[in-house]
């Protein structure tokens, strides 16, 4: 997906000020979601969820990570946005796993600097899931972005003519805030905020895999290029979360994960009751548990007994954990398919359930600890 515009993704916090580099599987699915209403009516939607009943969903997804398209530092002056788009020249990011590198000591000082790693070149991640010693490529000139970014040294080359204009530093992607303001209907009075937003180089964005069961690709993929017209994330009243929609395109097979071994997940995971005990069994799993709240958004109202009125738009919608992406987890012998949607629902609304997309994208987690 091409950004045409800055995005929001939100961060709990005080305000709107922060936002993330990526979209999480579950805004993603929502959002999809609202645009597949809005082109095939309520009864379709309702179609497409009861489907994950099933051992074959509708739509599998992880999470929207960020790529960028290559521009070496002998391409800056001639540099041409490619046209039509080439999925040869975009160098993909991935989430950093939740454990040591292998190949690399654990030790105290560079455990540190590791944390501070949020993405990893796809040349990155596919050596580290599957067992390949790292010490190669661990030197500072291949962590970029202020240490957040890593990359082999074929990858850095490629991407080498992406700089910030007052460090010369290679700069990716940027992340800040800019001032909005808002005016009280009441009072008439205005203040400022700051909103904070993400932007991408020319022709880069978010990517994503998506697996469709194959009676619902053609509505889905229209409804995906729907969504790029109105926009994902926050702060789309201002312009923000605009894409072009490109392919799609095949990935270089990743690893599948083997019954008993690990697997480490690309998207929010929600795992079912039955998943939970085993995918946590043994002492070799590494992840982080994420509480998953925030408004729900919906055009119908709601009433409740006392005939009071309830707003789809202006609830707060229940709070769940999940497992973030880059989790490391056993994979359970079984189902194909692992976790679910989670009713998140008010208590207050009854015109229709809100579910929340936690089925975990897997890949084959190869390498013992160290």
């Amino acid at each position: 997906r091409e950004a045409r515009a800055p995005f929001h993704f939100g961060l709990r916090g005080v305000g709107i000020e922060a936002t993330s580099a990526y979209s999480p599987s579950d805004t993603l699915f929502s959002a999809f979601c609202h645009a597949l209403r809005q082109q095939f009516g309520p009864t379709t939607l309702q179609e497409f969820l009861d489907g994950y009943d099933s051992l074959k969903p509708p739509l599998l997804l992880c999470s929207a990570f960020p790529y960028v398209l290559a521009r070496s530092e002998e391409q800056v002056r001639g540099w041409k946005l490619p046209d039509p788009f080439d999925p040869d020249q975009a160098i993909r990011f991935f989430p950093r796993p939740l454990e040591p590198p292998p190949g690399l000591p654990d030790m105290p000082k560079e455990r540190k600097r590791v944390k501070r790693i949020a993405w990893l070149s796809e040349g990155i991640f596919r050596a580290w899931v599957g067992g390949e010693s790292l010490a190669p490529y661990y030197d500072a000139e291949y962590l970029v972005q202020g240490g957040r970014v890593w990359l082999t040294t074929s990858e850095r080359e490629r991407v080498a003519g992406w700089r910030d204009e007052e460090t010369d530093a290679i700069r990716l992607w940027a992340i800040g805030d800019v001032p909005r303001v808002t005016v009280d209907r009441q009072a008439n009075t205005s203040a400022v905020y700051q909103a904070g937003r993400v932007w991408y180089p020319p022709g880069g964005g978010l990517w994503l895999l998506a697996r469709w069961r194959e009676d619902w690709r053609e509505r889905g993929e229209l409804a995906l290029q729907a969504l790029g017209d109105a926009g994902i994330g926050g702060e789309r009243s201002a312009g923000y979360g605009l894409f072009r929609l490109h392919g799609p395109h095949a990935l270089p097979k990743l690893p599948d994960p083997r019954p008993g071994g690990r697997f480490l997940t690309l998207s929010l995971y929600y795992p079912t009751e039955a998943e939970l005990a085993e995918v946590l069994a043994g002492d070799e799993v590494n992840y982080r548990l994420q509480m998953r709240r925030g408004w729900m958004s919906s055009p119908d109202e709601s009433r409740d007994d006392k005939g009071h009125l309830f707003r789809g738009g202006a609830l707060r919608r229940k709070t769940v954990r999940m497992f973030v992406e880059g989790s490391i987890l056993h994979w359970p012998d079984g189902r194909p398919v692992q976790g679910g949607l989670a009713n998140v629902t008010p208590d207050v609304f009854d015109t229709h359930k809100v579910w929340r997309y936690g089925l975990a994208w897997a890949v084959g987690y190869l390498p013992d600890r160290q």
